[in-house]
């Protein structure tokens, strides 16, 4: 019989049986959503087929992922975790998260990749997709303790880099709150790190600034002076706004 008219004669049959070949069919022709439509009806209606249907979609997520279809393998491992909430994915939490993660779907992706990382910790390219979401989600300081913990054990320069401008981000943070001393240690991450380069420039001049706040001329001068150090081939904005810092610092001295 063809399997167009095996599903026809299947449609509309709520025997057990019957309704389990359906699905397994539309597992074999890689129909997986009304495959799973299929097994729903035949556990609701007869929930002792459960087991058995776990162990064939756990065969078929595993057939999914060694070819690669990955939509079909997301499919499938969703309802395997809606059905077994204890079932470990191991190192096919990326697969999850990294389908999440393309779909912006940043707190799932979130799940799936911290639980992949309890499965492979060293694993560089999940952790700085990691650092990513929880940027995404604003959640800065996360993000910051993902990029650290990854440079315990690897020095790579994208850990560096996005460390840099995550430690920017909270260092402004930090700064418009007030909170001067938290601003500081991360704008010396940034410093020490020299990554990103172009962020270098505007660590030392908010550093100076809050040098400047504490009526610390002397650090303030020096760090709107490496501000034109960086930038002594050309004048940008930043540059020109160090040559005027200096001014009112000298001004000031001046006058005391």
């Amino acid at each position: 019989m063809r399997t167009t008219q095996a599903l026809l004669l299947l449609k509309y049959s709520n025997i057990p049986r019957e309704v389990y070949l359906e699905g397994k069919i539309y597992l074999k022709i890689n129909d997986p959503r009304r495959a799973l439509k299929s097994f729903e009806k035949l556990i609701e209606i007869a929930p002792e087929w459960k087991e058995k249907v776990l162990v064939d979609l756990k065969k078929a997520g595993e057939d999914a992922n060694r070819k690669s279809m990955d939509f079909t393998a997301v499919l499938i491992y969703n309802k395997i975790l809606e059905y077994d909430p204890d079932f470990e994915l191991g190192m096919k939490n990326f697969l999850l998260g990294d389908w999440y993660f393309d779909s912006q779907n940043y707190d799932k992706a979130i799940e799936f990749y911290q639980a992949g990382l309890d499965y492979d910790s060293l694993n560089v390219e999940v952790r700085l997709k990691l650092a990513q979401c929880f940027i995404h989600n604003d959640d800065l300081v996360s993000s910051y303790e993902t990029l650290k913990k990854g440079m315990e054990t690897n020095s790579y320069w994208r850990f560096k880099y996005w460390l840099g401008k995550v430690s920017f981000q909270l260092a402004k943070k930090r700064y418009k709150e007030g909170n001067y001393n938290s601003a500081e240690l991360y704008l010396g991450e940034v410093i020490s790190a020299s990554l990103p380069k172009v962020l270098v420039d505007d660590a030392y001049f908010l550093l100076g600034d809050i040098r400047l706040s504490q009526e610390k001329y002397q650090e303030a001068k020096s760090c709107y002076r490496e501000v034109l150090k960086i930038n002594r081939f050309a004048e940008p904005n930043i540059a020109r706004e160090a040559k005027d810092r200096l001014r009112i610092i000298e001004n000031m001295e001046k006058k005391s």
